[in-house]
């Protein structure tokens, strides 16, 4: 990871007032109206009067829509399938509509065959259709959790009919059809994402709830899984906020959302004294307009008056704290920590007394520490205390979350999904990785839902489980079944089995698991058809050797690469007669704004000027056509159609491959890198370690936050700072030996940090690291580095 504390570039700063997107404007207005009300929501599904926008006498709308448009439907749904359905009736008056209400919704009635597969109320009778065709319970869960949705005006009819279905159908057998179905019937199912309410995460909720509410200070612990919105948590909090991060991105991902949201902020990058605190426009309160166009032309950073949210790298932070001190009182303000494990799983790093200094010569007592892998208030203890007693009336809060309803497997070095019952083969072991789990359950979102549903089912066919804990006895209803809730049964059970009873589950399970890939590890040629859905992320530690293993595999024969290097060297040439035209043009252009006189002169006598123009602007043209276009053959490019063909693979729409322009192509060829890296480019690959050259991490980053490279291969450093959208991860061997289980489960949370109804994996080339991972870890490096700096 890039950990230089720099000053923002123009480029960077350019990157910030990009405008996002619908979908994450509206996530941002949801966490920026959680400061007021935590259960705020939001769902974008339209019932038939949301639709025809009408919110008044309600009562006779939905009796008058219930009797035009779907009475009709469900009567036959009735005949065909033998159920009953008597409506409560209101009194008649009560049920009257108005002449021009009618023609308002007779408007529609043109419409109706086209927009009412989107309406809600169609899509909850498609459900009751399709489960009483079928009986399958996927539509029956469906029925479920969509009654349980936010959706506003739905027809009370129709909903009191969906209610009665289910109530006419519920058995003793419908939790275990949930639970040993569960891939399918909730992981799988696109129609509980599609109108499910858009809500906050719980801990989110619990966060707000204590920076928000809370009169006294207090340090928070603030622990939930990546890819869960904890560094956009800030945008929720009402206290004016200090927020320090260790890499550049984090801070610069933060600031974009600001912007977005109209939020003050200021940004203290590479500071060396509060001189160097910069004010985004939103925030500045004193200026100078420039006369000609009226817009900002001046800006006084040292008044911030107005800022809400400081973001800061790590050199930075006390001249921050002091800048948002000189405007707020102590006690208003939040220092947010993301990440401050960062470094510490190294023995010594150069951050660690920066660190030090940070925690000594804090003066704002209301503090979150944040991280998917924050340690417990118990391992922390000295560092508690310090904070205790220079914040005496300062509490401890924890925020823990498990969030896991997506899946994202481990999959081992032959190809099999990584489960506990499948790693140890005891008892005694088993029950010694459960404790582990049950206080570290964010591992949770690496069980495998279809590996669970064989094990629940087998135990519960061999008869090996305790009343108590049976389908119908464990959960009361279905609306308790959940992704989460049924990797919490499977641990319960796990544990719960005895020494032989788990000897008959290993053994079986074992001898009838099901590779999932045949091989995984030739990514650039046979196996890269199982990258599915988005880029790849390769983690190392030999970032360069990787990356020339991967070339080399791909057996680009030498003619190809001959001829590639070939245009790169070319155009490398043209590229500085280009730049020599340029700056002669430059110069002259240059000299002549000296002297003015003779400017006049010159445009008085008549057109030397425009020739010499001409004259640039023609060698300019001829330097520029000589440049080449660098493309590699289709069959090198992993995952085209032409790449997937030559080994015999079938094209599928889901099958990831690179997208990257001919302007980012041209740019990288230019700049002055190893070829390797230029070869690998025109392959999809880009490679994070520490360049040289800051302009091709620059491109790199925007090509990965865009998801058009195929794979990114980067140095484990680089696991902290990069919160793009990853579906697949590679973790090598050379990472065993020195790998922390923070680390690693910070690695892991790369991947699967967006959608949740994609096919993710971690992919481990090293099987001790899946022990590692289930087991308890004692004397944590970076437990021992907190104590030690900030105890």
């Amino acid at each position: 990871m890039d950990l230089t504390q720099k000053k923002l570039t123009k480029s960077e700063w350019e990157f910030l007032e990009q405008p996002l997107n619908k979908n994450e404007t509206s996530i941002l207005k949801l966490i920026l109206n959680g400061r007021t009300d935590i259960n705020t929501k939001f769902n974008t599904s339209k019932s038939l009067l949301s639709f025809i926008k009408i919110s008044n006498n309600l009562e006779a709308f939905h009796y008058y829509c219930y009797q035009k448009y779907f009475t009709k439907l469900i009567t036959n749904v009735e005949k065909k399938y033998g159920v009953r359905f008597i409506p409560p009736l209101k009194k008649k008056k009560s049920l009257e509509m108005k002449k021009k209400d009618i023609i308002r919704i007779k408007n529609i009635d043109k419409k109706i065959d086209k927009i009412k597969d989107d309406l809600y109320e169609y899509v909850l009778l498609d459900n009751v259709t399709r489960f009483l065709k079928t009986k399958d319970i996927r539509y029956y869960y469906t029925l479920v959790h969509l009654l349980g949705n936010n959706i506003e005006f739905t027809n009370e009819y129709v909903l009191l009919f969906v209610d009665n279905i289910l109530k006419q159908f519920k058995n003793d057998t419908i939790v275990q059809a949930a639970i040993t179905n569960a891939h399918e019937v909730i992981e799988r199912n696109d129609e509980l994402l599609k109108y499910s309410n858009v809500e906050l995460y719980e801990h989110q909720k619990q966060l707000f709830s204590i920076c928000n509410n809370n009169k006294e200070a207090a340090l928070t612990l603030y622990q939930a899984p990546t890819g869960t919105g904890k560094t956009l948590s800030p945008i929720g909090l009402k206290k004016r906020v200090v927020f320090v991060c260790a890499a550049k991105h984090i801070g610069l991902q933060l600031a974009k959302s600001c912007i977005s949201m109209e939020i003050p902020i200021a940004i203290a990058f590479g500071c060396k004294d509060v001189s160097d605190i910069r004010l985004h426009y939103f925030a500045v309160t004193d200026f100078v307009k420039n006369r000609r166009t009226g817009g900002i032309f001046r800006v006084d950073n040292s008044v911030g008056d107005k800022v809400e949210i400081i973001i800061s790298d790590i050199q930075s932070y006390l001249y921050s704290m002091r800048y948002m001190m000189a405007f707020n009182k102590k006690e208003d303000l939040l220092w947010y920590w993301d990440e401050p494990t960062i470094t510490l799983d190294y023995v010594n790093h150069e951050f660690h007394e920066l660190l030090k200094q940070n925690w000594n010569e804090n003066e704002i007592p209301n503090i979150v520490l944040s991280s998917a892998t924050l340690p417990s208030q118990e391992d922390i203890f000295p560092m508690i205390r310090n904070y205790k007693s220079r914040f005496p009336s300062g509490s401890i809060q924890n925020v823990v979350s498990y969030e896991c309803r997506k899946t994202i497997p481990i999959i081992n070095s032959n190809g099999f999904t990584v489960m506990p019952h499948y790693t140890f083969t005891n008892m005694k072991d088993i029950k010694k990785s459960v404790k582990h789990l049950e206080n570290n359950k964010t591992i949770m979102r690496h069980f495998d839902i279809e590996e669970i549903s064989k094990f629940i089912k087998y135990i519960h066919e061999k008869d090996i489980v305790k009343e108590r804990f049976k389908y119908n006895n464990y959960f009361q209803d279905i609306n308790e079944v959940n992704i989460i809730s049924i990797k919490i049964y499977y641990l319960k059970l796990l544990s719960k089995l005895k020494s032989d009873q788990y000897d008959l589950v290993h053994k079986y399970l074992l001898e009838n698991r099901k590779q999932k890939y045949k091989s995984t590890i030739k990514i650039t040629t046979d196996d890269s058809h199982t990258l599915t859905d988005g880029p790849t992320i390769l983690i190392t530690n030999n970032v360069e050797k990787i990356a020339k293993f991967y070339l080399k595999i791909s057996k680009i024969p030498e003619s190809e690469l001959t001829n590639v290097l070939k245009v790169i060297v070319e155009n490398s040439i043209y590229s500085d007669q280009l730049d020599e035209i340029i700056a002669v043009e430059k110069e002259r252009i240059d000299k002549q704004q000296m002297s003015k006189e003779k400017s006049e002169r010159e445009a008085a006598s008549g057109g030397r000027e425009e020739q010499e123009l001409e004259f640039y602007k023609q060698r300019l043209a001829e330097a520029s056509s000589r440049i080449q276009a660098v493309h590699l053959a289709k069959k090198f490019i992993p995952n085209s159609d032409t790449h997937i063909k030559r080994f015999g693979k079938t094209p599928s729409s889901r099958i990831f491959t690179s997208d990257i322009d001919d302007t980012a192509v041209e740019n990288i060829m230019l700049l002055e890198i190893p070829d390797v890296w230029k070869i690998l480019l025109l392959m999809g690959i880009g490679v994070f370690l520490k360049h040289e050259s800051v302009r091709y991490m620059e491109i790199m980053k925007k090509l990965a936050e865009e998801q058009k490279l195929y794979l990114i291969i980067a140095s484990s450093d680089y696991i902290y700072g990069t919160n793009y959208q990853f579906c697949h991860g590679y973790l090598t061997k050379d990472l065993t030996e020195n790998m922390t289980q923070e680390k690693m489960l910070q690695a892991f949370g790369r991947v699967g940090r967006r959608d949740l109804q994609k096919d993710y994996s971690i992919r481990i080339r090293d099987d001790r690291l899946i022990e590692k991972l289930f087991t308890i870890e004692t004397d944590k490096i970076e437990v021992k580095n907190m104590n030690k700096l900030f105890g």
